[in-house]
């Protein structure tokens, strides 16, 4: 089949699903499904039988609702590759912005723990961007799986290590296999209210709901892990998580209430996204 041809007929299924989305995902899929890159698409290349029946199918599972990042196994952040699929939080371009307030502030062969780490891609930006060793916590043996491929993929092996364990009832055994003292801690956890959790988008009802539900008002996590992790902390050093965009003032409650100073910066969107909480 010519790729014109197989373009328009994955844009015509892809816009059951959403008119607005559907060419950005038609290429993604065909890049995918071919192993072209987005130049020769551009040209009038004949594409195999295999290949063009591998971009249909895919598109029709993306009309029932499957996440375009699991179908395709990868996902960028940061401008490096993921490998995503079910068990794993797909990264998010807003939690860009937490890498960044991070990079900002870590000194030079610093320390970062990651909590909740899920596919590893905080730490492994972090450790890809800045001479620093990274940690990274995660409990889901699925979600651990992924980050142990991401670090192997982005070649961090060195520098990026994962361990695996629960970040609001964290072992001492845990806490003796960490550095004693870090200068950054970071935490992108679950933060959906049970409200949110009833109008999830389809797609997003894909991934792990441990990844997603922070308890009726989103807060579980907020309320456990700057009192419990703190002491990993140099003096001065800061906390700096991810937030629901109505959150801010909860978080920033809990933060002051252990110690810390606490700051509130928005994402790309204008959204109140991240809290950074500095150790007094």
């Amino acid at each position: 089949m010519v790729i014109h041809l197989l373009k328009k007929q994955l844009r015509n299924i892809l816009e059951q699903n959403d008119p607005d989305t559907a060419v950005f995902e038609a290429n993604q899929l065909l890049q995918w499904a071919t192993g072209l890159d987005r130049s020769a698409l551009m040209l009038e290349t004949e594409i195999d039988d295999t290949a063009a029946e591998k971009a249909v199918n895919a598109a029709r599972r993306r009309v029932k609702g499957e996440p375009l990042q699991y179908i395709v196994g990868e996902w960028e952040f940061f401008r490096l590759p993921f490998k995503v699929g079910e068990g794993v939080l797909i990264p998010r371009p807003e939690t860009e912005t937490l890498v960044e307030l991070a990079l900002e502030r870590l000194p030079e062969n610093g320390v970062l723990v990651d909590l909740c780490s899920g596919s590893g891609c905080i730490p492994i930006a972090a450790a890809k961007n800045s001479n620093v060793l990274c940690y990274g916590v995660e409990i889901s043996e699925a979600a651990t799986a992924y980050f142990k491929e991401n670090i192997s993929l982005n070649g961090v092996q060195n520098t990026v290590f994962p361990m695996q364990g629960d970040v609001l009832e964290p072992t001492e055994e845990l806490f003796s296999a960490l550095p004693e003292k870090c200068d950054i801690i970071t935490a992108n956890p679950p933060y959906l209210t049970a409200e949110e959790m009833e109008n999830l988008q389809r797609e997003v009802r894909h991934e792990p709901d441990t990844a997603l539900f922070g308890g009726r008002d989103g807060l579980d996590f907020y309320r456990v892990i700057f009192g419990k992790w703190k002491k990993l902390l140099k003096s001065g050093g800061s906390f700096i998580v991810e937030i629901g965009e109505e959150q801010s003032q909860d978080v920033q409650a809990f933060m002051e209430r252990e110690g810390f100073s606490c700051e509130i910066f928005k994402d790309l969107n204008g959204a109140k996204r991240v809290a950074v909480g500095k150790l007094l």
